[in-house]
């Protein structure tokens, strides 16, 4: 162990993690949290053998176990490697590294989305997974701080010494291990020139149910500095490694909240703060991907909470199920909704709301 002032809090290095992961001690930080290149060949990555690639991510995931402290946990972000036509996920081939690390098993998280990547001769892609692993059985694990509303926040036990009382705990329930936090694509003010970014709701939820205030969060791959980012809005250290220039300047840009020397930010959410803290006019500033001639204001912005997106793709999910089903029978299908993408939703028939409360029943 070493004091905290022998680490290099707060900075993100410019280079190759593992050369970073090598200068830190024994059991320093108390959360670990990253997306390793997958792998995928995009062009952020190089494009190797699976096994190469493999045995790479077993040095990193050591030295992480190394350097975790016996409190701390480590969540890997991962999705899948794809060579002609054959799809392998790649939760399957860490499980048994992160094992021999000596790191427990607490949760496989899915990750899911209506979009993602498209295919013709196999199910179209519609998730990607967190491991959640821990260091020892004696780790952090803070529920009161992420906890959601309720299914049925008003039921009420109706016999029993308790007749009367909330049956469930008023301050919301376990979100669970399935997670649609919007995937950071265009339309999303936390949009950078990174290609693949994490959701900053979904860090802060894993930095703060498995962290406390002044702890450390490690990311050996920070990309466009989202767990950074993060870790500084709710008073944790970060330390972090990032082999791309331009990414890491990316992610300082993001730490420092300040436009550049071209009044630009690196993303709106960055920009909209910015005017929101100063009260200085929108229209001065511009953003990295901005494509309109100007930003726009966040109170004119349209953000949904993570409940929104899962209670959408349940909704989508029962239309598809439900039009698949009154396909094979030969029956009238149910009406889209949104058939036209726009957010308009169509009148639902009085035969629809029947349909639909037996679905509810039958859940």
């Amino acid at each position: 162990m070493t004091d905290n002032y022998q680490l290099p809090l707060n900075e993100i290095y410019l280079g190759d993690c593992i050369k970073l992961l090598k200068k830190l001690p024994d059991e320093s930080v108390d959360l670990v949290v990253s997306s390793p290149p997958y792998n995928l060949g995009k062009e952020y990555e190089a494009k190797q053998a699976l096994e190469i690639y493999l045995q790479e991510q077993t040095v990193i995931l050591r030295e992480c176990s190394r350097v975790l402290k016996s409190t701390g946990s480590l969540f890997w972000q991962i999705g899948a490697f794809s060579n002609k036509g054959m799809l392998i996920p790649l939760d399957i081939r860490f499980f048994p590294i992160l094992e021999s690390c000596e790191l427990i098993p607490k949760n496989r998280i899915v990750w899911a989305r209506q979009h993602g990547l498209h295919a013709r001769k196999k199910f179209s892609c519609r998730h990607e997974t967190l491991l959640w692993f821990t260091k020892s059985d004696n780790y952090i694990f803070n529920l009161d701080g992420i906890r959601v509303p309720q299914k049925y926040q008003n039921k009420k036990h109706y016999r029993g010494n308790r007749k009367g009382e909330l049956s469930c705990n008023p301050n919301g329930k376990n979100p669970g291990d399935i997670w649609l936090f919007r995937n950071v694509k265009h339309n999303h003010e936390e949009q950078t020139i990174h290609p693949c970014q994490f959701p900053e709701d979904m860090i802060a939820r894993i930095i703060l149910s498995t962290t406390n205030k002044n702890d450390i969060v490690l990311d050996p791959y920070m990309g466009s500095g989202t767990v950074a980012v993060v870790a500084q809005d709710y008073e944790r250290y970060f330390i972090g490694a990032e082999l791309e220039p331009k990414y890491h300047q990316v992610a300082l840009r993001r730490l420092s909240k300040e436009p550049d020397q071209n009044e630009c930010f690196p993303n709106l959410k960055t920009l909209r703060d910015y005017v929101e803290e100063t009260g200085e006019t929108i229209e001065k500033f511009r953003f990295d991907m901005q494509v309109a001639k100007k930003a726009s204001e966040r109170s004119k912005a349209k953000i949904y909470s993570e409940e929104y997106h899962l209670q959408e793709m349940e909704d989508r999910l029962l239309y598809e199920e439900a039009a698949f089903a009154a396909n094979l029978r030969g029956e009238e299908p149910p009406i889209d909704r949104k058939p036209n993408g726009n957010g308009k939703k169509t009148p639902i028939r009085k035969q629809d709301k029947v349909e639909q409360i037996q679905l509810n029943l039958w859940d």
